[in-house]
Order: structure tokens, then sequence, then C-alpha cells
């Protein structure tokens, strides 16, 4: 079994948002250091992805810069995390899940086969989260190569990997639609804080 690193991917633009969203606080923390929190009871060390030349919204933890050019979303930031850390595979948590916790992230990782390259939960609305996921090192060329060609939506690659999708009923007591909750506006935060 590979060991496994915890990657918070805290590096976006938030060009919808408006503004950089791993510095936020919701609850006491910063929205990545809750994701680190999230993912560090399952790896052996947990990484914070950010843009070049990016500050660490959790100093706890230390930083990996994606390779210039800025602006190339996720995928950059599992690239640059696969080229540090030798065979590992990733536990991966976009900072902007704030309610995705320590239960959820187990039992992704419990329901990863050997043969599975992805391993992510799927929402009440039948929608992937590729972004709350287990990938494994075998995608890294994949990921590589999807840079390479300019070809960064994250959706676009799950074609050319072996995904397993977790449906809600594998959540049990967990609230799929509220905890999937991705944030991409202000408003969603508001609301997210007006309701816990």
């Amino acid at each position: 079994m590979s060991q496994r690193v915890g990657l918070v991917l805290a590096g976006g633009l938030s060009r919808r948002f408006g503004r950089t969203k791993s510095d936020l606080a919701f609850q006491g923390e910063t929205l990545a250091q809750r994701a680190a929190d999230a993912v560090w009871p399952h790896c052996a060390s947990v990484l914070i992805s950010v843009g070049p030349g990016g500050e660490n919204p959790a100093p706890g933890f230390a930083v990996v810069q994606d390779r210039p050019p800025a602006g190339r979303g996720p995928l950059a930031g599992i690239d640059a995390a696969f080229r540090i850390t030798g065979d590992a595979d990733l536990l991966v948590l976009a900072c902007d899940y704030p309610k995705v916790g320590s239960d959820l992230m187990r039992i992704i990782v419990q329901a990863a086969d050997d043969e599975d390259e992805i391993v992510m939960p799927v929402d009440t609305r039948g929608r992937d989260h590729p972004l709350v996921a287990l990938w494994r090192r075998s995608t890294a060329p994949v990921v590589a190569e999807a840079l390479r060609e300019e070809r960064l939506k994250v959706r676009a690659l799950l074609a050319d990997c072996r995904v397993r999708r977790l449906g809600p009923r594998l959540f049990p007591g967990l609230d799929a639609g509220r905890v999937l909750l991705n944030l991409n506006r202000p408003s969603d935060l508001e609301m997210l804080r007006a309701g816990g």
C-alpha cells in the first residue's frame, strides 16, 4: 500500500468569489486550516497547495507552490504535489469545502480498492466532486499530460482514469448536499455562516 499525503488546494484565483478563499474564516479557522484538519488523520503528512509566490494560509503545514504560470487551476496543484511526494498517493481536498470533515475523508480512503485511481463522492444531484478525493499515484502522468496540453478542466480528465464514485447512501448520517457545498460566491459563505 502506498503512503498517502494530504493535499489542501488553496491556490485558486477565486474569480467568481472576488478574493482568495483560503484565508477566510469559518467557525474560528481559516478554510485552508479546516481542510488540513480533515485530511491530516488519514495521511503521513499534509501539504498546502498555493499559486506561484503565494503565501501559506495554514502555516502549521508545509507548502507546495504551483509551477508558473499562475492560474492553471487545481490540476497544477495536484501536479506540483505529485512531483515532490515520491510514490505517495494524494488525499485531495479543496479548501472551499468547509463542511467536509475527517469522517467523509475516512470513508473515501476506506472505499478505495487497489485498481481505483480516483475515489470521490457524488452528491444528491449526481454531481462529481473530484477535489474531495483520493488520487492514486498512477494518475500523475495523466495530470501532467493534461497540463502540457492545456486541458485544465478536472472533470475532463476523469474519462482517462479508473474512477470510483461514492453515492450519498455510503455516507450514513451525513447530509451530502450540505457537506459537499462548494463556496463559489460570497453569498454561499454568508448562508453557511448563518446556518452554522
